[in-house]
């Protein structure tokens, strides 16, 4: 097996509850499909063949999903005045069911990547 890079490994955990479902309202056609109840499953989802733009989404349809971050990766480029640090972030979300989604994301804070990594995952769920 291949050393891991990176430091610390983190452990697996479900995703944040901090997103509140009842204020949000959708702005994709699927979105408004997933709040009226008409489709129930993330498969369903995935077979009418509408993208998925909306994080909620996947909340809503699989609200026993986990996230992990794979990897932290601290970039520099140089410019004028100095070097300037940028973080990429890859994390993977499942629920260990049938269902994942990779997701990768850039910004000067940790904190803010991950957040951004994690949404981006859910849009890119697919069926395992």
């Amino acid at each position: 097996m291949p050393q891991r890079r990176g430091g610390r490994r983190r452990e697996a955990r479900a995703s944040r509850p901090e997103r509140d479902l009842t204020q949000w309202k959708p702005k994709t056609k699927l979105g408004r499909i997933v709040l009226a109840g008409e489709i129930t499953t993330l498969a369903d989802a995935i077979k009418t063949g509408l993208p998925i733009r909306e994080p909620e989404i996947v909340d809503i349809l699989l609200p026993e999903t986990e996230d992990e971050v794979l990897d932290v990766n601290m970039v520099q480029r140089m410019t004028d005045s100095g070097r300037r640090v940028n973080f990429v972030i890859t994390c993977i979300v499942g629920n260990k069911d049938g269902f994942a989604g990779l997701g990768r994301a850039r910004g000067r804070e940790v904190g803010p990547a991950i957040r951004r990594a994690i949404d981006n995952a859910k849009l890119n769920m697919i069926e395992i």
